[in-house]
């Protein structure tokens, strides 16, 4: 997925090409101050969105870049600014002061970096504190569980569905995780780092927030089960399967195991999960967030697919309707929206008006 934003992306291109912003002015007839505004991306300087929009088509040409992800990563970057995602309401907000963006982004990530580290520093002072008898202990599982107050940032978490009497492989690496559905429980995974051939692997159920770490090789099983202690809301057994562990990722094969005895899922008879399948056949960005939580975000390429599933409530925001199709919950595939457009869906879950046993989906706005 890009990174870059778009100014960085026109400006590097311009710079390979040994251009100054006179050159590509006099050759592209684009004055040089909406030059600079595309590449500082200070888009107040152009009278309309229009003008923006056109001036970045015809300067991303003129450079030879993919003009259509340029003015996709441009809507998408709109969206992340103007709107927070996925609301159907946006409230205004008003400060005593004003700090320049860049500024916060730099405290902020200041700010995520000194957390990081304290808790990396807590994470081994506990372990050196560990006595490391191998002669007296014994062990039933190559599991060893800790706690964590939270999931490390930047991790992107990628949506996957897990059915019932089948097995489906996952890939970690260090910033990609992935979110998953158990009994309608929102459930990720992830890895923190991998030592001596094993894989340390953390597993966290929504809405807690501590993590439960376990470690694991290649060929090794282990059963997250309810009947640990640090999982003990979990509702079902999860098998785990180890396929691979590199130095920096691991892929594992998840199966969903036997239900948990005596607990009822607490919603209504009937109910099936909120399911969306998107085919995208042109790159588009997208926001998605499953039960209040922010899932992928960024730019999707052409041909990829995306499964979600949540229980109560699903939005998705997408860039440009026209190159995604979607089938909700088994109904017909149908395109999401116009060419071009942002479409927003909030698919929710809410009672059944003929059946009070039993829920139905449905689309906010309907």
């Amino acid at each position: 997925m890009n990174t870059k934003r778009v100014g960085q992306i026109l400006r590097e291109a311009r710079e390979d090409k040994k251009l100054s912003v006179k050159d590509v002015a006099k050759e592209t007839n684009i004055a040089a101050k909406y030059i600079i505004a595309l590449e500082t991306e200070d888009y107040s300087q152009f009278p309309a969105e229009t003008f923006a929009l056109g001036f970045l088509k015809n300067y991303a040409s003129y450079l030879k870049l993919d003009t259509a992800m340029l003015l996709n990563l441009y809507r998408g970057e709109q969206i992340e600014e103007s709107q927070a995602p996925l609301e159907e309401l946006t409230r205004p907000t008003t400060t005593p002061f004003s700090l320049d963006r860049n500024k916060i982004i730099s405290l902020v990530s200041l700010f995520l970096f000194v957390i990081s580290a304290y808790i990396i520093y807590i994470s081994f002072e506990d372990s050196g504190s560990v006595s490391m008898d191998d002669d007296n202990t014994e062990v039933s599982q190559n599991v060893e569980p800790t706690n964590s107050s939270d999931i490390p940032s930047g991790i992107n978490f990628v949506n996957q569905s897990v059915p019932e009497n089948a097995s489906v492989p996952f890939i970690l690496t260090e910033d990609r995780g992935v979110s998953f559905s158990v009994n309608n429980q929102q459930c990720k995974m992830f890895i923190k780092g991998v030592s001596n051939g094993k894989a340390n692997l953390g597993f966290n159920i929504f809405p807690e927030k501590n993590v439960y770490f376990f470690q694991t090789a290649e060929g090794e099983e282990t059963i997250l089960s309810y009947k640990i202690e640090e999982l003990s809301s979990l509702r079902r057994d999860i098998r785990v399967v180890t396929q691979a562990v590199t130095e920096k990722s691991a892929k594992v094969l998840v199966t969903l195991k036997e239900e948990r005895e005596g607990v009822a899922v607490k919603s209504p008879v009937g109910d099936v999960p909120i399911q969306v399948t998107l085919f995208f056949s042109k790159p588009s960005y997208v926001e998605f967030v499953l039960d209040g939580q922010m899932g992928e975000r960024g730019l999707v390429s052409a041909g990829e697919v995306k499964h979600l599933e949540a229980r109560d409530r699903l939005e998705i925001k997408v860039g440009d309707g026209g190159a995604v199709e979607m089938v909700q919950n088994g109904k017909e595939r149908v395109v999401l929206g116009k060419p071009g457009k942002l479409v927003k869906k909030i698919f929710i879950r809410k009672p059944n008006p003929y059946d009070s046993t039993q829920s139905i989906i449905g689309e906010l706005g309907e």
